[in-house]
């Protein structure tokens, strides 16, 4: 039992993946902090709160911290590295990522956040690997990269087909730099510009990680990533969130193949306990023979109160199955082995009964221990309603104050309201 537990862990451990968060910019009002690890199903959570958006899962990732809920970033710039576990870069906050879902899957929850607020955002995804020509006019607008120069190169070669393609890719780049400050209008709605690198994974297969040609290409990516970086600053005034993270979708599906095998282990496990102590065909008859004895038949009650109908209907059904069987055996005058062989169909309907009876006692706990805990839900209008009646409260309570002192300090002259009501008599200027 310890050696296997050894294995189940060291399994585990070789197929975590791993993966780096960087957070390249970001205004004063979101603060990133410490060095907890997150994961990637959570991004759209961290991103959306940064944007000002209610977090849906509560207390997930001690990292953000919101100082000045009135100046939140009005854009997410995030560029996503496919295929690498991590990446060199010399600037901003790094954390280190679980990668548990492929980057489509980030992308396609956090603009469904967004559109159920509003249908009018920039939303926008652009996968450098498809190249210009796939890309076409983008949503910034045509994209003019400027050709690459051959003699700045000293490793990467562009008659090659992965250096070609990588480099391509770090020209879109600069191209979206350029193309930012002019194409873009800010408004007060949040957009999201989302780019995919997917060049970087072919030189690290070719040369190898630590090879001179992919630090050559880590290199040109990093200016690149700089360059986007200083390009959203300047079109936003500083208020957007720039970040970058790795995603290796192909430890993605080895993490979920492995899941769904120790699933089916403990599933299989379940079946056994169920029916153990019959083995041979006596036994089995003697199982089935003291099954309905008065202990069983109080537990089976107790079974009933729980299931109700669907326990009822299954004991009819098999009691049906039983009379059945001895009809046939009367009518037909079978021998001793149809005997046994009708009390092994019992048996069987017995344990069918009992394996079904488990079952639906397991889900139910299962059920019963996931409902606990759960928090009170809230409309979408909550929050709304709610600022309403603080900002409503907050200014009554400060006008009627004000309305109290002004009529403290009036002087009760002759041309006052206050002198001619408390006065003995009515008083009038002749």
């Amino acid at each position: 039992m310890f050696k296997l537990f050894l294995c189940f862990t060291a399994a585990l451990i070789a197929v975590k993946a791993s993966g780096d968060f960087v957070v390249l910019h970001s205004p004063n009002s979101v603060l990133f902090s410490g060095n907890e690890e997150v994961e990637q199903s959570l991004l759209k959570e961290v991103l959306a709160a940064g944007l000002g958006f209610t977090v849906k899962l509560r207390g997930i990732w001690s990292g953000i911290s919101i100082t000045d809920p009135f100046s939140l970033p009005e854009a997410v710039v995030a560029i996503v590295i496919e295929g690498v576990d991590s990446i060199d870069v010399p600037r901003g906050k790094r954390f280190p990522l679980n990668v548990n879902e492929v980057e489509e899957t980030t992308w396609q929850a956090l603009r469904e956040r967004l559109e159920e607020r509003d249908n009018n955002n920039t939303l926008v995804r652009i996968s450098l690997g498809d190249g210009l020509d796939a890309l076409g006019q983008s949503a910034l607008g045509e994209l003019k990269p400027t050709p690459i120069d051959e003699t700045s190169l000293r490793a990467l070669n562009l008659r090659k087909e992965e250096d070609r393609k990588f480099l391509e890719e770090v020209q879109l780049l600069h191209a979206i730099a350029k193309k930012a400050p002019s194409a873009i209008k800010p408004d007060s709605k949040s957009d999201i510009y989302w780019l995919v690198i997917s060049g970087l994974r072919p030189i690290f297969d070719t040369y190898g990680s630590n090879s001179t040609t992919s630090r050559e290409a880590l290199s040109l990516l990093n200016n690149a990533m700089n360059v986007i970086n200083d390009a959203f600053i300047q079109t936003y005034d500083g208020q957007v969130m720039v970040v970058a993270f790795t995603n290796d979708a192909s430890k993605v599906h080895h993490i979920r193949s492995v899941t769904l095998e120790r699933q089916k282990r403990e599933s299989s496990d379940l079946a056994p306990n169920a029916t153990e102590g019959v083995e041979t065909p006596l036994e089995a008859k003697r199982f089935n023979n003291t099954m309905f004895s008065n202990d069983n038949n109080n537990a089976i009650k107790q079974n009933e109160q729980d299931e109700n109908t669907n326990i009822e209907g299954e004991e009819e059904s098999d009691t049906g199955v039983n009379n059945t069987n001895k009809s046939n055996s009367d009518t037909n005058n079978s021998s001793a082995n149809s005997e046994t062989h009708d009390d092994s169909g019992i048996n069987e309907s017995g344990q069918e009964l009992t394996n079904m009876e488990h079952t639906k006692n397991y889900n139910t706990q299962s059920v019963g221990q996931e409902i606990q805990g759960l928090a009170k839900t809230y409309t979408n209008n909550y929050p709304v309603v709610f600022n309403i009646f603080l900002w409503f409260g907050v200014v009554f309570v400060f006008s009627l104050l004000a309305i109290c002192i002004a009529i403290s300090q009036m002087d009760p002259g002759r041309d006052s309201i206050i002198y001619r009501m408390t006065s003995n008599r009515m008083k009038k200027d002749n």
